[in-house]
């Protein structure tokens, strides 16, 4: 048997049950053997002295014979035992019911002690209070006497005061464990916020020693990502103007080119190489410090798809609710899609659909599916890495850096979303994003 399946699956959890559980045990074994020992020892005792108590009764009442009541009056009154006497009756005609409880067993064994007549007992019929009756030669003798003298209330005293003792232990361990638990919670949360690029959320060193280090060592840790963060993109910027500089000459240069052919197939060739810097600049520099916001995702797809270019004039389906909004960046997550759409349109013959529904965990589900060439299978996963090329014969076709996928990708997971590849319905590619 696997008993992972059984634990807790959260740490808050499993530190309850590892005070919970060991105090559970404890207090069990100590309830069954005080119970046992109890009713072996106390009890055991207790019915031996009202096991003398009826024997001296009966003694007494086969001496005198006309001394009936007034014997039974004096037991009433001294041993709280109430007696009467059936001399019309045989033991044969009472019942003995099953021995079950504990109390039974003490008296079906520890009366035999004192008694030597044949008796039966009934510990049932009356809520507070046990009947034994035994045979005499005067007849049946019943003695009725209260529950209370064969049994110690020891036990439910012991019983009330561990219950609630455990109650206020497990209360403790509740609270505190909470409370160390927020602090944790709290730096889980940050650590989420950063990798979608929120660096915005404050993280207070709170908890125990151990916690509010860890939560001083990871604000440490931000602050040095960001500042590489800020350096890098610095540096890039640097990099894009030095570079855009030379490609601006080159296009002036080209302007006042006699030959218009050449001056076009130099215009083309640059104006890939711009389009292929500014895709590496974009994998480089990832998506800033862009806000989320609310979008509706029908105008937000009408948008991308009228701006993008469909040389090919391919046939795009729609199929997406138009009163879904969903919580994007808009700037990273437009040229996420239109980097997927951009490919759908190179690849696809004739048309592609785009569907959008909500899930159950509450995301937004966006399929694209043409009817083009495809990816196999076993390099589904390589197409996303960066600057992987299934063909590398049509880099001279397009401006295809091999990082489209890539950055959707990463676009994707700064959403806490996820990207995944497949088999089109058209025999083509399809490409699903989850954003959450």
């Amino acid at each position: 048997m696997n008993l992972k399946k059984f634990l807790p699956k959260t740490f808050f959890g499993r530190s309850l049950t590892i005070i919970i559980v060991p105090m559970l045990i404890l207090q069990t074994v100590l309830t069954y053997f005080f119970y046992e020992r109890h009713w072996e020892d106390v009890g055991r005792r207790l019915v031996l002295g009202l096991g003398g108590q009826i024997a001296f009764i009966i003694s007494e009442l086969e001496k005198d014979e006309n001394s009936n009541t007034s014997l039974f009056k004096l037991a009433e009154e001294n041993f709280l035992i109430k007696s009467k006497i059936d001399v019309n009756n045989s033991l044969e005609n009472y019942e003995q019911h099953k021995i079950r409880s504990l109390l039974d067993k003490t008296l079906y064994y520890s009366l035999k002690e004192r008694l030597i007549k044949p008796y039966k007992f009934d510990t049932r019929s009356l809520k507070n209070r046990v009947q034994i009756f035994v045979q005499t030669q005067k007849g049946v003798i019943t003695f009725d006497v209260p529950r209370k003298n064969l049994h110690s209330s020891t036990i439910e005293v012991f019983i009330i005061w561990m219950v609630s003792t455990s109650i206020l232990l497990i209360s403790l361990a509740f609270y505190f464990m909470r409370k160390q638990i927020n602090p944790l919670n709290n730096i889980m949360k940050a650590a989420e916020e950063f990798g979608k690029g929120n660096n915005n959320f404050k993280l207070f060193p709170k908890g125990s020693f151990e916690l509010r280090l860890l939560a001083k060592v990871f604000i440490k840790m931000r602050e040095r990502i960001k500042n590489q963060i800020k350096q890098r993109t610095l540096m890039l910027a640097g990099i894009s103007h030095d570079l855009r500089t030379p490609l601006t000459r080159i296009k002036l240069q080209i302007a006042l080119l006699k030959d218009k052919t050449a001056s076009t197939s130099i215009s083309k060739d640059v104006e890939e190489m711009k389009e292929m810097i500014d895709s590496y600049l974009a994998f480089a520099k990832g998506e800033g410090e862009e806000k989320i916001e609310n979008q509706n995702i029908y105008l937000f797809f009408k948008n991308i798809i009228a701006k993008c270019e469909n040389p090919k004039k391919i046939k795009v389906t729609l199929k997406i609710p138009k009163n879904i909004m969903f919580f994007v960046k808009p700037l990273a997550i437009k040229r996420a899609l239109n980097n997927v759409l951009s490919n759908a349109f190179f690849y696809a013959n004739k048309k592609i659909l785009i569907t959008i529904k909500k899930v159950k965990s509450k995301g937004t589900l966006i399929i694209f599916e043409d009817d083009g060439p495809g990816v196999p299978k076993d390099k589904r996963d390589d197409v996303i890495k960066a600057f992987y090329r299934i063909d590398e014969s049509r880099l001279s076709k397009s401006a295809n850096t091999g990082l489209g996928l890539t950055i959707t990708r990463n676009i994707v997971s700064g959403h806490g979303g996820s990207l995944e590849l497949g088999s089109s319905i058209y025999g083509g590619l399809e490409v699903k994003i989850y954003i959450p």
